[in-house]
């Protein structure tokens, strides 16, 4: 699974083509009617109907095998043979006498967490699960432990915000609660996006800001989505109608672009270059052990990058980036070059420090580079969990690599890491991955409206009947087991069919 859970229900549906007992029938299944629905039920993501006649819907098509349960055993006794063998009419529930409607009401307290056809057909395997699980027959995990040390993450650590910076944070908080004050329509992008820029880099909350006030404001929001690749919500009307700006609002945007003209040199660059040159708690210079630079936007990428290449001036730096706009600084020197080129450079070892946007976070594989610095925390949570996955994969010939995340201290993303800290390890969905609901929270904090923010992470839930049935390998040997090479029960499983 890669961006969406939709992806598992696309590898079901073609499973069940030609068959019918994976998701059930064309013409009566939910399961096929009502895909996203499906998902969200046996996530946990959305309460299952109460009614025995709204779950009756559900369970029906694909009836579960009485195998895997004596009620539902009994109950095909009763109903008789299942159309093709999985599929019961709506109207068979009319026909069950009270006993064998309170049997199927108590099959239905469970059947969405335990019998629904996600967890009959998917075996899911987490990265962490399959590190830790021994295989039987050669001794070793089943996946190599890449270990991850991750750096940045307590209080002291946080990136002090000096005198004009700090106002000038707090002017985009003041702009971002004014934009808010707008109907929800005509606020969307636009009441954050100067929050996010900002915390990324000086440079880029700068940009933001001028092309705000000026001709290009539309452009800076096309520029947000184009680069983070999200889609506006549904509600929100289309760019043109989000200016233009109010006198107050354009008071606060003016008065927070005089403040961090007036800020001086940008903290997180320094820090880049001191994790980069010295290290941090006696792990030696990141750069010698190749290291990639994240940020969500452009702007910051290509200011970081030239800023290092003149720290740095024997070290060739790369940018990758989408729609063609990666390249190479050597010293002041940009030569733009394809995306393909730096992977080739990073493989053979020539390139050994790159700065990259989020293009740069999924299929690229940089398992030669030893050290990961997110210049900007993803309001998007999943985007941490791809960024990393850049460095700690199969291949990465260390047993350990290093992952620092730089955020202001009394910033919106040092406000939510407050908040998930306790709960970063437990929280997950099906996939194992940190839910994109919680990017609602981030929102909620950049209001400084605390209690949602906390109500959004509360309601995020902290497991899943599928850990509990697969996060487990029974330890067989295969080979030898003469269960499995029993003609007879061959014979007997083959009978079974679907």
């Amino acid at each position: 699974m890669q961006i969406d859970p939709i992806e598992m229900f696309d590898l079901l549906e073609a499973l069940n083509r030609g068959n019918g007992s994976v998701l059930g029938s064309r013409y009566s299944s939910q399961w096929l009617a009502q895909p996203r629905r499906g998902l969200a039920l046996v996530s946990g993501h959305e309460e299952p109907p109460t009614e025995l006649g709204d779950r009756w819907q559900w369970m029906r098509d694909p009836f579960p095998p009485g195998a895997e349960d004596r009620d539902f055993e009994r109950l095909r006794t009763r109903l008789g043979p299942p159309s093709h063998g999985q599929t019961y009419p709506s109207d068979a529930l009319d026909r069950l006498p009270p006993p064998d409607r309170d049997r199927l009401r108590r099959a239905g307290e469970d059947f969405f967490t335990d019998y629904n056809p996600y967890i009959r057909h998917v075996v899911r395997r987490t990265r962490e699960f399959l590190e830790n699980e021994i295989d039987p027959v050669t001794h070793e995990p089943y996946l190599p432990k890449v270990e991850v040390r991750l750096f940045g993450e307590r209080p002291s650590e946080a990136v002090h915000l000096p005198g004009h910076l700090h106002d000038a944070y707090e002017a985009a908080e003041e702009f971002c609660d004014e934009v808010g004050k707008r109907p929800k329509a005509n606020s969307g992008l636009l009441e954050t996006l100067l929050l996010r820029r900002v915390g990324s880099s000086i440079v880029a909350g700068r940009k933001t800001a001028l092309k705000m006030l000026g001709p290009d404001a539309e452009a800076v929001v096309e520029e947000e989505e184009a680069e983070s690749e999200e889609r506006l919500a549904d509600d929100v009307a289309p760019v043109s109608s989000l200016y233009p700006l109010s006198d107050s609002e354009r008071e606060k945007l003016q008065r927070f672009l005089t403040l961090l003209t007036e800020a001086g040199g940008d903290p997180k660059y320094r820090e880049v270059e001191r994790i980069l040159t010295a290290g941090v708690e006696g792990t030696g210079p990141w750069l010698d052990r190749g290291c990639i630079v994240f940020t969500q936007y452009y702007d910051s990428a290509i200011w970081l990058a030239e800023q290092l290449a003149i720290a740095l001036p024997n070290e060739t730096v790369a940018v990758y980036a989408g729609s063609g706009r990666s390249g190479l600084y050597r010293g002041r020197v940009w030569t733009p070059i394809e995306r393909d080129t730096i992977k080739e450079g990073v493989r053979n070892g020539s390139l050994r420090l790159l700065v990259g946007t989020d293009a740069a976070s999924e299929g690229l594989n940089l398992q030669r580079l030893g050290t990961l610095i997110n210049l900007d925390l993803p309001w998007n949570p999943t985007r941490l969990e791809q960024r990393k996955g850049r460095i700690q994969r199969i291949g990465q010939p260390r047993p350990e690599v290093f992952v620092y995340n730089l955020r202001y201290r009394g910033s919106v993303e040092d406000r939510v890491h407050q908040l998930l800290s306790s709960r970063l390890a437990a929280i997950r969905d099906i996939f194992g991955q940190l839910p994109d609901t919680l990017e609602d929270a981030w929102v909620a904090m950049a209001h400084r409206d605390e209690e949602k923010a906390r109500q959004i992470i509360d309601e995020v839930p902290a497991s899943h009947p599928f850990e509990l049935r697969y996060d487990r390998i029974e330890h067989v040997d295969w080979e030898s087991c003469n269960r499995v090479l029993d003609r007879h029960l061959q014979l007997q499983r083959l009978q079974r069919g679907w």
